[in-house]
């Protein structure tokens, strides 16, 4: 396999002139492979350092222009001519494609700044009120419930309340409830108001369950014997929930023989 013959010089985009590769600069990016080079030559940059920025000039549109030593300055352009056209526009000549060019954003911002014509606002828009501009202020937030008052807990579209909590492990977790048991977890505190649509658990199951039995000096509430279990007042099967109130330290004879019935039932016997 023969390998690729290298270019070692280049036409110019601008002077269209044979010249070494070392006058002209790499290219960068996915452009940059073999011998690639950009299209102005040293001297062509030189000139378009100096001048304004100009096009490059196709071979086959204009013929090349001199070569200008570099001392002379810049080397001036002919006007491209205006066509007119002959049937439908005579005598009106076509706007060069400058004055064809539309205002950028930032351009067409800055003159909508200029022609309001707003006093003491430089260099910013006008201030809009709430009525132009058609956007909703955000509520502002009333004051903090009591962590006490069920009153003020409001529920969700759904109808719930967000509850949310620790584990014995101390891992966070939450989950919906329904307004009604949500209202009896605060009364019975068992529960605080975080805000109007949020509780919070006070106890872990292994907090509560320390708390219940301290609090009643481990004695049992039905014989006065030592207890070390819970017992509902108002058992789960007939609505109780697990809340201080409705607590209470027993042994486990009596919670045994309790069983599901209410307590004037069970101190009747």
């Amino acid at each position: 396999m023969t390998e690729p013959i290298l270019a070692t010089s280049k036409k110019c985009a601008y002077c269209h002139q044979l010249k070494p590769l070392s006058e002209f600069r790499r290219r960068t990016g996915k452009r940059s492979k073999g011998v690639s080079r950009r299209g102005a030559c040293r001297e062509c940059r030189k000139l378009r350092g100096a001048d304004a920025v100009l096009p490059p000039v196709r071979a086959s549109a204009e013929p090349a222009l001199p070569e200008r030593p570099a001392g002379l300055g810049p080397a001036k352009r002919d006007k491209p001519l205006v066509s007119i056209s002959g049937a439908a526009g005579a005598g009106t000549a076509k706007p060069p494609a400058a004055q064809l060019r539309q205002p950028s954003r930032p351009e067409r911002a800055k003159e909508a700044r200029g022609s309001s014509g707003a006093a003491g606002f430089k260099g910013k828009t006008r201030p809009r009120n709430a009525a132009e501009t058609g956007r909703t202020l955000p509520q502002q937030r009333g004051p903090k419930p009591d962590p006490q008052d069920a009153s003020a807990l409001i529920p969700s579209a759904k109808g719930m309340i967000l509850m949310r909590g620790h584990s014995d492990k101390g891992r966070r977790w939450h989950q919906e409830i329904d307004l009604e048991l949500a209202v009896t977890l605060v009364k019975e505190h068992a529960a605080i108001v975080v805000n109007r649509r949020t509780i919070r658990r006070l106890y872990s199951n292994k907090d509560f369950r320390a708390y219940v039995l301290s609090r009643d000096n481990y004695t049992c509430y039905f014989c006065g014997l030592y207890g070390d279990t819970i017992d509902h007042l108002l058992p789960r099967a007939k609505g109780g929930h697990t809340t201080p109130d409705n607590c209470v330290c027993a042994c486990n004879l009596c919670n045994q023989t309790k069983a599901d019935q209410s307590v004037e039932q069970f101190m009747s016997r």
